[in-house]
C-alpha cells in the first residue's frame, strides 16, 4: 500500500484520468481472452461428433438461426469464428501492451521532467550538499528503474491478471471444484516462492542503487581529472575503484534477473503434470475421448495461456520489489513539492525583463548567516556600503567569510538574519531574481559549454534570440574580440571542446568575463577570476577590467592582493567579521594584516619569477 500510495502522489491528474481508461482496455482483453478460449469447445465438439449439432441445445440454436444445411459447412463456419475470436483477442492484447508501453514512458518523461525542475527549482544551499552524479542518477537513471521496474510491471500485472481471472472464471464455470484446486496450487506456488524472496529483492534493489551511484560517481571524476590521473600514473587505482561496483552490480543484476525466472521451470513441469492428471480425471469421468476431448482442448488452451500469464505476474512482482527503492530516492528529493511553493508548480523560472532599479548603493545590514544543519556561524553580524559606480575588494584568509558575503551578495543564500539592500529596498525571495538581473558573474574556473564561442558567451540563449552585436561588444571589452577574429578558423563559430580544453586558461577566463558582460549587467562580480592564472595572463585580464571602471560596480574576492589593488574600497574579512575597509594604500599603513599578506603574496611573485 506504501508502494500505491507513493506511486500515486507521483502521477499527474493527466496520468491518472489516463490510467481510468487504460483499466477499461485490461479488462475488456481479460473477457476476449475469456471467450477466445471458451470458443474452442463447441469446435473440438464438432470435430469429435458432428451428431452434437443436433442434441446440444446451445449448438443447436446457433445451427438453426443461421440457416445452415449441413453440419459441415457449419463446422467451417464455427473454425472461423474460433479463429476470429482468438485473433480479436490477441488483436486487443497487443493493443493494451502498446497502450500500456506509451502510458509508462510517458510517465518516465514527465517524471524526468518534474524531477529536473524541481533541483533547477531548488535554492542553491541545496547543491552544497549534494553529488551531481547523484543528482543526475535521479533524474535519469532511478527514474528509468520507476518506469522500466515499477509502473510498466504493475500495469503488466494488471493486464495478464486480468486474463488469468477470466481463464479462472470460465474455468469455475465448467468445473468449480477443478478450477479452485488449480488456483490455489498454481497461484499457491508462485506465492510461496514471492514470500521467500521479497526480502531478498528488497535488499537487493537497495544495494545496486548504491553501487549504480558509485560507479557513476568514480567515472564522472576519474574523466573529469585525467591530466592528474595520467601525470600521476594513477590508472590502475581509479580503474579498481571502478571495478568493484561494477562487479557487485553485474552481481545483484543477475541475482534478480535468477529469482525472477527461476519459478518458471518448475511451475511448468507443475502445470503440465496438472494437465495430465486432469485429462485422465476427465477420461476416469467420461469414460470415452469423444465426450472428454472437448474439455480436454479447453483445459490445454486455458493451461496454456494461464501459465505465460503467471509467470508474467510473478516475474513482474520481483521485478517492483526490487526497484522499489527508486520509488523511495526520487520521492526524498520530491518531498518538497508538498510545502515549498516554489516548486510545487514545477515550472522553471523564466529570465527576468526588468532589473530590480539600481543606482545608489548596496549595503549588507547587520548580515548574520550559518549554513541549515551546521551550528557553526559563518557570518557575525557584517556591515558595508558598495556606492554604485565603484570597485570593490573582498580579501581575506581562508575560512574568513568572504565567499559566503559573495554568495550572499549574489542572492544564492538568504541571510540568517540581517538584509541585502538595493538603493534601500531589501532582496527578497519575491525580488532575488530581479536583482539577481543586475548581475555578471565570473567564477574561479569558467563552466564551458561543449560548444561554440559564440554560444558559450551568449549562455543558454536560444540560437533565434542571440544578438551577434551585443556577443561582439561583450567579446572586444573583455579583450578577446581580436584572438577570436585572427586566431579562430571558423571565429565565433569555432568549436571549443569540452570544458574548453582546446583554449588557454586566459583565454577561458576571457570567455567567462565576455559572457558576463553579454547582458549588459549594471554589477560585475569576480570570485577568485584571476587566481589561476599567470601574472602576465592577469595583468590581460585586468586590463579589460580597467576599462570598465566607472562604467559598472565591481565586486571582486581576490587572493592576490594586488589583483585588487586598483579598487576604490577594499574589505578585510576576518573570521566572519569585516576587520577593516578603506583604500590599499591606507590599509598597507595601518592594518598589519593587509601589510603581512602583502608581503607574502610579493613572496610567491618572487618565487614564480624565479621558478
Amino acid at each position: 500500500m506504501t508502494l500505491f500510495r507513493n506511486l500515486f502522489f507521483l502521477l499527474t491528474p493527466e496520468h491518472r484520468n489516463r490510467l481510468f481508461g487504460l483499466m477499461f482496455l485490461v479488462i475488456l482483453s481479460g473477457f476476449m481472452e475469456m471467450g477466445g478460449i471458451a470458443s474452442i469447445m463447441p469446435f473440438m465438439g464438432m470435430v469429435v461428433d458432428p451428431a452434437i449439432v443436433s442434441h446440444n441445445h446451445w449448438i443447436s440454436l446457433l445451427y438453426s438461426s443461421l440457416s445452415f444445411s449441413s453440419p459441415r459447412h457449419f463446422l467451417i463456419f464455427l473454425g472461423v469464428l474460433v479463429l476470429a475470436v482468438l485473433f480479436l483477442s490477441n488483436l486487443i492484447s497487443a493493443l493494451t501492451i502498446w497502450s500500456i508501453l506509451r502510458f509508462s514512458f510517458s510517465i518516465g518523461r514527465d517524471l524526468s521532467q518534474m524531477m529536473f525542475a524541481a533541483y533547477l527549482n531548488h535554492p542553491y544551499v541545496f547543491f552544497l550538499n549534494r553529488n551531481t552524479s547523484e543528482l543526475m542518477q535521479n533524474v535519469l537513471y532511478e527514474i528509468g528503474r520507476i518506469v522500466n521496474g515499477v509502473v510498466f510491471p504493475l500495469m503488466m500485472i494488471a493486464s495478464r491478471g486480468a486474463i488469468a481471472l477470466s481463464i479462472l472464471g470460465l474455468v469455475l464455470w465448467i468445473n468449480p471444484v477443478l478450477a479452485i484446486i488449480s488456483g490455489l496450487l498454481l497461484g499457491g506456488s508462485y506465492l510461496a516462492v514471492f514470500l521467500l524472496v521479497r526480502k531478498t529483492l528488497s535488499t537487493t534493489g537497495q544495494e545496486i542503487s548504491r553501487e549504480n551511484a558509485r560507479r557513476s560517481q568514480i567515472g564522472f571524476e576519474t574523466i573529469s581529472g585525467i591530466k592528474d590521473v595520467k601525470i600521476l600514473g594513477r590508472e590502475s587505482e581509479f580503474f579498481t575503484r571502478f571495478r568493484e561496483p561494477v562487479e557487485r552490480y553485474a552481481l545483484y543484476q543477475s541475482r534478480s534477473q535468477m529469482i525472477t525466472l527461476l519459478p518458471r521451470y518448475a511451475m511448468e513441469t507443475l502445470a503440465f503434470g496438472g494437465i495430465i492428471v486432469i485429462v485422465i480425471y476427465l477420461l476416469g469421468a467420461r469414460g470415452s475421448l469423444g465426450s472428454a476431448f472437448p474439455l480436454i482442448s479447453l483445459y490445454a488452451l486455458a493451461g496454456y495461456r494461464l501459465m505465460p500469464a503467471l509467470q508474467v505476474i510473478f516475474s513482474n512482482m520481483t521485478t517492483i520489489r526490487f526497484n522499489k527503492s527508486a520509488i523511495d530516492r526520487v520521492l526524498n528529493d520530491l518531498e518538497a513539492l508538498k510545502t515549498n511553493p516554489q516548486t510545487a508548480s514545477l515550472s522553471v523560472p523564466a529570465p527576468v525583463e526588468n532589473p530590480l532599479p539600481f543606482a545608489r548603493s548596496i549595503d549588507m545590514e547587520n548580515v548574520v548567516f550559518h549554513y541549515p544543519g551546521m551550528e557553526e556561524t559563518v557570518l557575525k553580524g557584517i556591515t558595508f556600503s558598495i556606492p554604485a559606480n565603484t570597485s570593490i575588494g573582498i580579501v581575506g584568509s581562508t575560512g574568513s567569510g568572504k565567499t559566503t558575503t559573495l554568495d550572499l551578495l549574489l542572492g544564492l543564500l538568504t541571510p540568517t538574519s540581517g538584509r541585502l539592500m538595493v538603493d534601500g529596498v531589501p532582496v527578497t525571495k519575491e525580488n532575488n531574481r530581479m536583482w539577481q538581473a543586475n548581475i555578471g558573474y565570473v567564477p574561479q574556473q569558467i563552466m564551458l559549454l561543449d560548444n561554440t564561442v559564440l554560444n558559450n558567451i551568449a549562455f543558454g540563449i536560444p540560437m533565434d534570440k542571440i544578438d551577434l552585436e551585443k556577443v561582439v561588444q561583450a567579446a572586444k571589452l573583455a579583450h578577446l574580440h581580436d584572438f577570436v577574429i585572427n586566431e579562430l578558423a571558423k571565429g565565433y563559430d569555432t568549436e571549443i571542446g569540452e570544458r574548453g580544453v582546446r583554449l588557454s586558461g586566459g583565454q577561458r577566463q576571457r570567455i567567462g568575463i565576455a559572457r558576463a558582460l553579454y547582458h549588459e549587467p549594471s554589477v560585475l562580480v569576480l570570485d577568485e577570476a584571476t587566481s589561476a592564472l599567470d601574472n602576465i595572463t592577469e595583468s590581460v585580464i585586468m586590463e579589460a577590467l580597467n576599462t570598465l571602471a566607472k562604467q559598472k560596480t565591481i565586486i571582486m574576492v581576490a587572493h592576490r592582493l594586488t589583483t585588487v589593488r586598483e579598487c576604490d574600497t577594499i574589505i578585510v574579512m576576518d573570521q566572519g567579521q569585516v576587520a577593516d575597509q578603506g583604500a590599499y594604500s591606507e590599509l598597507l599603513k595601518r592594518n598589519p594584516f593587509f601589510a603581512s599578506h602583502i608581503q607574502d603574496n610579493l613572496r610567491e611573485s618572487r618565487e614564480v619569477v624565479t621558478d
